[in-house]
Parts: structure tokens; sequence; C-alpha cells
């Protein structure tokens, strides 16, 4: 059977020197959802760029063999997306983690509708890492995306190799073959940059072409431009 055949899940850490204990939830969804039992064979993935074949034995995985797919791009690129309303992050999160993205950053930008209260961060952030997991597993990578908090685009800004998706003479495909270095996406909200953002952006604004994008949507089409 092929490894990409494989149920796979994310242990973060796990120590492959030796068979381990699977942690409850991940014992759950193989045991009671996917119904395996012992003798079957997993795929573990300890966050680290590797796969390893594994022996399902109670609840402990016995390490078989170590693989070392190559899944993740080259190019380290981060979404900084502007807070959408709804679940339109949720998607952001889902599509790009799927696409290869290697880093998300949230944010409240001029127009944002929706801003997150302090007492909530955490959680929201937790749930929005489940959300990369669950998609990073779906799509055969070997590492899950970091998702991170910023209060302000000015805190975007620092990011390295920043590019804007504004009004712009300049388009994304004009630009240079990216190398290696790391890129920052930074997207609007769903009402888009607010004058201040545009001027403050404006060293950094491509536009993706003629035709406007919604917010859950211009990550997504400007990182596949980059890295398919």
């Amino acid at each position: 059977m092929s490894i990409r055949a494989l149920p796979r899940i994310f242990i973060s850490g796990a120590d492959m020197a030796a068979p381990f204990e699977i942690p409850r939830a991940e014992f759950d969804k193989l045991h009671n959802v996917l119904r395996l039992r012992s003798g079957a064979r997993i795929g573990v993935l300890p966050n680290d760029g590797t796969f390893w074949e594994c022996e399902l034995d109670g609840r402990y995985a016995k390490p078989l063999e170590r693989h070392t797919p190559e899944t993740e791009p080259a190019l380290h690129i981060t979404i900084a997306q502007a807070l959408p309303k709804g679940d339109k992050l949720d998607d952001v999160v889902r599509s790009c983690t799927e696409l290869g993205v290697s880093h998300f950053i949230v944010f409240p930008s001029d127009r944002s509708i929706v801003k997150w209260e302090d007492k909530k961060l955490q959680d929201k952030l937790r749930r929005l890492e489940a959300l990369a997991r669950e998609a990073a597993e779906t799509a055969f990578r070997t590492r899950i995306p970091l998702v991170e908090y910023r209060p302000s685009l000015a805190e975007v800004m620092r990011e390295p190799n920043l590019i804007a998706l504004s009004e712009s003479e300049k388009e994304l495909n004009q630009l240079p073959t990216p190398s290696s270095e790391p890129l920052t996406l930074a997207v609007g909200p769903e009402g888009g940059w607010s004058p201040r953002e545009v001027e403050q952006l404006k060293p950094f604004a491509v536009t993706l072409g003629p035709r406007v994008l919604r917010t859950e949507h211009a990550g997504f089409a400007a990182a596949a431009k980059l890295l398919l």
C-alpha cells in the first residue's frame, strides 16, 4: 500500500525511537471513527518534515519505517489576512493550508467589522490551529502551518518581503520569480484597505489583475500563482 493511502495523524514532537502511546484525541479518531484495530498500518507525522509508517498496537504506535516525502514547498509563504466576517477565515486557513502556505497571521484592519476580544483570542487561535492541522493531514503535508495574531497592520508590515494585494499598476505575475526567501502576502477585509492603509502599503502593493476577488479567495489566488 502506498504511504499516501495510509490513515495519518499529526503527533507533534513524537519520539519515534520506540513504541509510544497515541494521544487520546488521535486514538479516538483511529479507533472510533476509522474503526482501526491492532495490526493496522497508520502514518504518524511528528511535524518535522518526516512521515513514519507505524503499526497500531492497542493504544500504542510501533514505528516501522521513516519516509521524507517532498510535499512541503520550497517557498515559505505567509498569508496575513485582515479579519473578515463569518466563517471566511476558516475557508482561508483550510484552502491555503492544502495549497502549501506555511504561516498565517490574522489582524484587525481599519475596515474589519469583526474585532477579537482579548479574552477569546487564544480560543480562536486554537480553533484555527485545529483547522490547519486537519487540512495538513488531508493534503498529505508533513508540517502544520503556524497561526498567529497581530494587533495591527503596522505589526504585519514588519514581516519579511511584504506584498500587499491592493490597487497598483504592478501585477503579481510581473514580479521576478520568487527565490527561496520567505514572502508575506497581506490581504484586506471585505471593504478593502482604507485610504490610510492604501498609502501605507503603496511601496508593497501589487494587483492580481483587472477583476476583484472576495477576501477569502484573494490570498489563495495569489499563493497559487507563486506555489503551483
